[in-house]
């Protein structure tokens, strides 16, 4: 069965209602594991599940822990929610990551991703030019070199 890890805050909270649908829609199909990094009590755990419940959010696991990419990767999970770049980072190639883009990593002034040198870097030259990006390599294909 898939497995999808999804992280709370500024996450599910960002896009509720469509993380209601999409974990709704997979019961059954996919189990979900609600990934968050807040605090370990048994009062925030049981105060999570409350929020959780409230937004409609259907979950086969609740883990709270600050070792995301740990988890992730001894539960096996193939798809993966997050709004945090350094979450990102440990995870394999194999794990499809969806990045939610929130107030906290986009700069919509400028209309761009906000990162610093750990977590990415600035792709030189346009990906488009000579051709369609998807014949000549796209994304950071493009960009290696």
């Amino acid at each position: 069965m898939l497995k999808i890890g999804i992280d709370l805050d500024d996450c599910i909270t960002y896009a509720p209602k469509f993380f209601s649908l999409l974990t709704t829609s997979m019961k059954g199909k996919a189990e979900i594991h609600i990934v968050t990094n807040r605090e370990k009590s048994s009062a925030s755990e049981e105060n999570t599940r409350r929020g959780l419940e409230r937004i409609g959010i259907h979950y086969d696991f609740l883990k709270i822990t600050g070792e995301k990419s740990k988890y992730i990767l001894e539960q096996g999970i193939r798809v993966y929610f997050d709004d945090t770049d350094e979450y990102f980072l440990e995870i394999p190639e194999g794990v499809v990551v969806f990045k939610i883009r929130e107030t906290w990593n986009f700069d919509w002034e400028e209309r761009k991703w906000v990162y610093d040198e750990r977590t990415g870097r600035a792709c030189r030259g346009s990906r488009w030019e000579g051709g369609n990006g998807w014949q000549r390599g796209f994304g950071a294909l493009a960009c290696k070199g």
